[in-house]
Formats: C-alpha cells, structure tokens, sequence
C-alpha cells in the first residue's frame, strides 16, 4: 500500500495533537492495515508484528505534539515504524524477513526480474513470485531491508539512505550486491 493512498487529514492530526482519543483512534485504524503489513514484511512473525504495531501506536501517541504539520505524514509513521522494526530485530536478533503480500503494487521486483512474460506464462509468473519471496528471505538482512523499501515500499534511493541513516553510496551498493545475488539464486528458475 502506497503512502498517498492513506490521506490523513490535518485536522485529525491536529486533534491527535490536543490528545483526543477519538482522532488517535480514526488515525489507527486508518494506518493500521499498513503498519501490520509493514512491520510483518520485517519480522515474518503475526505475534512480534503486532506487538511491534503497538510500538508504534505508542510512540505515535508520545511524539505526535512534535511533529510538523507543514510535513507530509505518511514519511514520518513509515519511519517510526521501520525503526521499531529495526530495533525489534536488533533486541532479538531475528533472522527472517518475509514478502508474504500478494498487492498488485508490490510486484515492482519480480517484474523487473521476469520481464516480458506473457498471457501463456501467467501460471509460471505467480509461481516465480513465491519463489522471489522465499529467495529474498534468504538474503542478509541489510539486502533484504533495501530490496523491501525500494520495491515493496517504492522509495527512491535517497528515501532509503536518510531512513536507515546510511550513505546514499551504500545503499546503492547493497541494493546492486542483492540484486545480484537474486539473481544468482534464480538462475536456475529464471533465465535473468
């Protein structure tokens, strides 16, 4: 799900500043969707997703007065939550990251990879897709964390950078090495 899908209104946030519960509640349920499937795409876990989302809501709820109307805020929850999720996996030393959507939005990465398939290729292209996800499992997490914010998240290389507080140079290297390394994985099952 794309951040411009989800407009939040100023003025809800602008309750959400004054603390009203009511517009905490509409604000949560809007974004609640996106947040589960965000923080499930990093922990690969129903429970550990939900307990981070709670994380979230809360550090939503104590740091809402800070945040700048002037700004878009689908950026701003998106970041909170990448960073629980992070710090969720720093905390427990968790492994695994899943792509466990079928959304046509995210299908940015096996197009790219499966370029050109056809009418008749249909059945082998959502095959390929689970194939994909369970590939990028397997990849370090740093390649896994660019590879789900530049194709599944859609964010652009800077986006990523100031996120994940690394060099823009960085992450080009290690969005290139996972690509890479994808694609030798898939050789295989793809001819890429």
């Amino acid at each position: 799900m794309r951040g411009d899908s989800l407009n939040v209104s100023i003025e809800t946030i602008k309750k959400c500043k004054k603390n009203d519960k009511n517009a905490f509640m509409e604000l949560f349920k809007q974004y609640e969707r996106y947040l589960y499937k965000l923080c499930y795409s990093y922990v690969q876990n129903e429970q550990d997703a939900l307990d981070i989302v709670q994380e979230v809501y809360i550090k939503v709820f104590k740091n809402i007065a800070r945040f700048d109307l002037n700004m878009p805020f689908h950026p701003w929850i998106r970041r909170i939550a990448v960073n629980t999720c992070i710090n969720h996996r720093r905390t427990i030393k968790y492994e695994a990251i899943s792509m466990n959507s079928s959304d046509d939005e995210h299908q940015a990465l096996e197009e790219q990879i499966a370029a050109d398939t056809d009418v008749e290729q249909q059945i082998e292209s959502i095959d390929l897709e689970r194939i994909i996800k369970m590939h990028i499992d397997t990849l370090a997490p740093k390649h896994r964390m660019v590879m789900i914010l530049r194709y599944y998240e859609d964010m652009s290389y800077e986006e990523i950078a100031e996120m994940l507080e690394l060099p823009l140079g960085t992450v080009k290297t290690n969005l290139y090495r996972a690509r890479n390394i994808l694609k030798e994985k898939l050789a295989d099952v793809v001819q890429v």
